[in-house]
């Protein structure tokens, strides 16, 4: 299905069982990670679908079906957009459940909103900034001294690629991947939001699901939200990295499910 937001068209699933009873609980909204899709998401949409009508977003420039974005966004424009299609929708409230990126995307809106979401499952989310060891700034440090030499002895054309392969040689793997102007300049605009600080407005009763071994969200950021967020407990899932839904599917499942029924 599509929906038109700010000259983009946004790419999104309404999955249900249509011979299922009616249901009274209200929808539940998936948001995946950074440069996924709709479909990394597929063992959850199908366990839920079964009695629960299921929403699931492809957030545009990420991979998906949805258009690449045309200009620089960050979290806020993400969740905007998020909130416009909850509109478009008719849906008033809802159980929303996102991991990492989509974490972000959660955190920032339900801070802002809280009366949107019912329930809120945040898996390996993001949103705290990282801890930052001396080797780590030390290679920020010399990153930004290095620019700042080749942008005095070379022309603007030859700094400007020769920028860009220091930052995918020196950056993540995410950004590496990234075609984009646009995307790139979103990238760091994400990364560079701390959302530490709207913790503390999440009203809603709040689900943490982490996996134990989790590299890229580590169980430092888990512990920091299960802290600052009013009304949330945290489950760690054993042999489970990042993508801890799928690394153990079933429990996550069956926790998940509790949670939202309960």
């Amino acid at each position: 299905m599509i929906y038109s937001y700010k000259n983009l068209q946004i790419h999104y699933e309404i999955f249900e069982n249509e011979n299922a009873p009616a249901n009274e609980e209200p929808p539940i909204l998936l948001l995946h990670g950074w440069m996924a899709k709709i479909e990394a998401m597929a063992p959850i949409y199908q366990f839920f679908k079964k009695n629960r009508k299921v929403i699931a977003v492809d957030f545009p420039g990420q991979g998906g079906k949805s258009d690449t974005l045309k200009e620089v966004w960050g979290v806020p424009e993400y969740a905007e957009m998020i909130k416009d299609l909850l509109g478009y929708l008719q849906i008033e409230k809802c159980d929303v459940i996102g991991h990492s990126f989509g974490g972000r995307v959660i955190i920032y809106l339900s801070s802002k909103y809280q009366t949107i979401f019912r329930k809120i499952v945040l898996t390996d989310a993001a949103g705290i900034k990282p801890k930052m060891n001396l080797k780590k700034k030390f290679r920020i440090y010399s990153y930004k001294v290095a620019k700042a030499i080749l942008k005095i002895i070379m022309p603007k054309e030859k700094y400007e690629k020769k920028v860009d392969e220091m930052r995918k040689k020196r950056g993540s793997s995410d950004y590496a991947m990234l075609t984009s102007d646009a995307m790139r300049m979103t990238f760091q605009k994400v990364i560079g939001l701390d959302l530490t600080p709207n913790l503390k407005e999440i009203k809603s009763p709040t689900l943490l699901v982490w996996g134990e071994n989790d590299n890229d969200t580590p169980m430092y950021m888990a512990k920091k939200m299960e802290k600052e967020i009013p009304d949330s407990g945290l489950v760690v899932l054993e042999n489970a990295g990042h993508f801890s839904y799928l690394d153990q599917t079933q429990k996550y499942l069956v926790i998940v499910n509790q949670f939202l029924n309960s």
